[in-house]
């Protein structure tokens, strides 16, 4: 299978702590079991009830590492479905991140869980999931067993020797440095999370590839939780099979970190370029709204005195000055900074802060005029220059940031 973009429910969008699953934000539980009937400790049915109630869900439980004879023609086919539709079997071939890749493409949550259904996980560990994952949804929420509360089952040395070589190989040589458990087997995210990484699902390793891919996020979080596992007589075994594809994941995972920096390097270089087009441009229409502002303020001053002829000169100026600055916001808000929200609130706020930052804008006019004429003895045809260009700066800064809310260099 060719390498698929996880882009698979065009309602995705962002999440607040506000969001509930609920409607179409379903739960998607992944459940991965190489038993070709049931899984070995997670049986679908008893995943199903340790989810509440009030939360929609589904189950998808992917049988891989089969042999050809089981799989057959129906690998991309669904073998059964439970009485409500909500529990679906799918066989595969290949490892285990392959079975991640093609449960995930079959599934429809915007909240999805992934787990071993052939570990023993305790009855705690979903309800914590899915709990931490609908307080942080721009977190990918790891079942760690490397954080403090882990009981996890215990190992072999020569097991645990290995496990710790993998871990410092992810944090060292893959940058891999939020996790403590790059190898889990048990973990979920939001959909958004994931939906414009091309996920090839090689090898063992899905989070590992997945932490990699989102290593230069900084909007995405992982946070972990500790592993709760019951003890068993059963314990897997670490084959030379295993290291080869460790090796080998960690190997394209790397080679994928070294092209990722270069493209990255060239869109940083863009987008440099863009902020800075971006930047002038409106700098540009904030001083043209200035100038303007000079001819509307000269305008309704010379008809106030004209229209109006016993009306003393300074209401006249005052006038021209209060419209020159009204115009000024309507212009920059609607033009300059393309603020559409005129609700009363948000519009008065606005008018308010961009007064008061104008006649901020006019007190450092006046004040750097003074310094530099009394204190430096500039001319001052000179000072006027100087000082108007430091305050409309100053004054374009300030609205921009505190006025309108964006970024300075943007």
């Amino acid at each position: 299978m060719s390498n698929y973009i996880l882009m698979l429910n065009p309602q995705s969008r962002d999440f607040t702590e506000e969001n509930k699953i609920e409607g179409f934000n379903t739960l998607s539980v992944v459940l991965l079991t190489q038993n070709a009937s049931s899984p070995l400790y997670q049986p679908p049915h008893n995943v199903m009830s340790s989810i509440p109630q009030k939360i929609s869900r589904e189950i998808i439980v992917v049988h891989y590492k089969l042999s050809n004879t089981l799989v057959g023609n129906e690998e991309q086919s669904e073998l059964t479905r439970d009485a409500n539709n909500r529990i679906r079997h799918i066989r595969t071939e290949g490892e285990f991140a392959s079975a991640v890749k093609r449960g995930v493409e079959q599934s429809h949550g915007q909240f999805i869980l992934i787990m071993d259904a052939d570990q023993p996980y305790s009855e705690e560990v979903i309800p914590e999931l899915i709990s931490e994952l609908i307080q942080n949804p721009n977190s990918i929420i790891v079942v760690s067993r490397f954080v403090e509360g882990a009981q996890a089952q215990s190992m072999p040395i020569a097991h645990n020797a290995l496990r710790k070589g993998a871990r410092v190989i992810a944090k060292y040589g893959l940058k891999v440095k939020n996790v403590e458990d790059p190898m889990s087997t048990c973990f979920a995210f939001s959909r958004h999370i994931v939906k414009d990484i091309i996920f090839e699902g090689k090898g063992k390793d899905a989070l590992l590839e997945l932490l990699v891919k989102i290593n230069n996020n900084r909007d995405i979080t992982v946070k972990e939780i500790p592993i709760k596992q019951k003890e068993t007589t059963t314990t897997r075994k670490v084959n030379f099979s295993r290291v080869l594809n460790y090796s080998q994941a960690v190997w394209d995972l790397y080679r994928y970190g070294r092209t990722s920096k270069r493209l990255n390097e060239s869109d940083i270089a863009q987008q440099k370029k863009h902020r800075s087009i971006l930047f002038l441009s409106k700098a540009g229409r904030f001083f043209t709204v200035g100038a303007s502002g000079l001819l509307v303020n000269y305008a309704a001053s010379f008809l106030m005195t004209a229209l109006i002829p016993n009306i003393w000169y300074i209401y006249a100026t005052l006038f021209g000055i209060i419209l020159s600055i009204t115009s000024n916001f309507l212009l920059n808000k609607i033009w300059t900074f393309e603020d559409r929200d005129f609700s009363p609130k948000h519009f008065i706020r606005q008018y308010s802060l961009f007064m008061v930052l104008c006649t901020l804008g006019a007190v450092i006019q006046l004040s750097l005029v003074y310094l530099f004429v009394e204190y430096s003895h500039i001319q001052y045809a000179v000072s006027l220059v100087m000082a108007v260009a430091v305050a409309s700066l100053s004054n374009f800064l300030l609205n921009k940031k505190i006025t309108f809310g964006e970024k300075i260099w943007e």
